[in-house]
C-alpha cells in the first residue's frame, strides 16, 4: 500500500476498535448490523456523509479480506453489505432561518422538545446527544455538562464540559423528573413497551415530521449545532463558537465551524448570545408552557 492508504485503514480500524471497546464487542460475530450503522452514523455526523463512505468502503475491504485470508473469520457476508452509502451531495449544508427553527421547536412536546434544546444550547453532534448519560455526563446540582466524540486522531474518546444554559437546565431537571422509565441514558424510546427505556440509535423521522408540521424546508439536528454555531460568532465572536462546537482549530469554525483551542473560554458569552436570540426567547416561553410550575 501507499503511505496515504495504509494510513487512512489504520485511522478506520482503530475508530472501529474504539467503538467495539466502548460497547464491549470482543467477537466479530457480534458485530450486527445496526452496531455498524450507528458507527458509520457516528461518524458521518462528525465527519460528514463522504468520510463515513471512506469508512465503509475499508471495513467491507477488510471483512472481504479476512474471509478470504484469516483462518477462523466467520464465513458469512459482511452486515455492512446490506447498509447503503450515506448519501453526499456537494454544496454547502443547509442552515435554516431562526424564525423555522422556532416554528418547529413550537411543534416539539416532551422530550422531542428538550433533545432539540439540548442540541442547540450546546451545539451538540447527533451522536453526543443520543449517548448522553445522567450518570456520566450530566451534573444537575453544578449545572455542567459533559459531550464526548471519537475525532481524536487515534479514534480515542474525547470530552468536554460545557456549563448548562439555564433553560437547558431547567429542561433536563423536568426531564428527569418526568421521564417514564428511569434509566442511565438521559434520552430513550417511547413508543413500543418493548423498546422502553432503550436509548436511540436514530430518530429518522422526528425532524422530517416536525418540519412538516411547521410548514417549513427540512433540516436534521446538524442545522440545529450549525444555527448555534451561527447566533454564538454573530454573539460572542469565533473563540465562543469554536468553544461550543469543540473544534481543534478556528479555522474549521469559520469553514463549516472542529476541536476546540479556546475550550476553556468564556462560556458566559456563549450562554448570553444564545439567549438573546429570537430562538432562546421562544424556549423560555415553551419551556414554561410544556412544563408548569405547579
Amino acid at each position: 500500500m501507499s503511505h496515504s492508504t495504509y494510513v487512512e485503514k489504520k485511522t478506520v480500524m482503530s475508530a472501529l476498535f474504539a467503538y467495539c471497546q466502548q460497547e464491549g464487542i470482543s467477537d466479530i460475530a457480534k458485530l450486527t448490523k445496526p452496531m455498524l450503522y450507528q458507527f458509520l452514523s457516528d461518524v458521518a455526523d462528525e465527519r460528514g456523509s463522504k468520510r463515513a463512505n471512506v469508512y465503509r468502503k475499508n471495513l467491507l475491504s477488510a471483512w472481504n479480506w479476512g474471509l478470504e485470508s484469516v483462518e477462523g473469520f466467520p464465513q458469512v457476508l459482511s452486515p455492512l453489505e446490506r447498509i447503503k452509502p450515506f448519501p453526499a451531495t456537494a454544496g454547502e449544508r443547509y442552515v435554516p432561518p431562526e424564525e423555522d427553527v422556532i416554528k418547529v421547536l413550537q411543534q416539539a412536546k416532551g422530550q422531542d422538545l428538550v433533545m432539540l434544546l439540548a442540541y442547540y444550547y450546546t451545539g451538540a453532534r447527533r451522536s453526543e446527544i443520543f449517548r448522553l448519560s445522567w450518570e456520566r455526563d450530566v451534573r444537575l446540582d453544578t449545572g455542567r455538562i459533559r459531550l464526548t466524540d471519537h475525532k481524536a486522531r487515534d479514534g480515542k474518546e474525547r470530552a468536554r464540559w460545557l456549563q448548562l444554559h439555564p433553560e437547558l437546565h431547567k429542561a433536563l431537571r423536568w426531564w428527569h423528573d418526568a421521564r417514564p422509565c428511569k434509566v442511565d441514558n438521559v434520552f430513550m424510546q417511547t413508543q413500543c413497551n418493548e423498546m422502553l427505556g432503550q436509548p436511540f440509535t436514530q430518530r429518522n423521522q422526528l425532524m422530517p415530521r416536525l418540519c412538516a408540521k411547521a410548514g417549513v424546508k427540512p433540516f436534521g439536528f446538524h442545522a440545529m449545532r450549525h444555527k448555534a454555531a451561527a447566533i454564538t460568532f454573530v454573539g460572542g465572536g469565533i473563540s465562543a463558537a469554536q468553544t461550543l462546537m469543540g473544534h481543534y482549530h478556528a479555522t474549521t469554525t469559520t469553514d463549516r465551524y472542529v476541536k476546540s483551542a479556546g475550550l476553556y473560554g468564556n462560556q458566559e458569552i456563549i450562554m448570553s448570545a444564545l439567549s438573546k436570540s429570537g430562538i432562546g426567547k421562544t424556549a423560555e416561553m415553551l419551556l414554561e408552557k410544556e412544563m408548569p410550575h405547579g
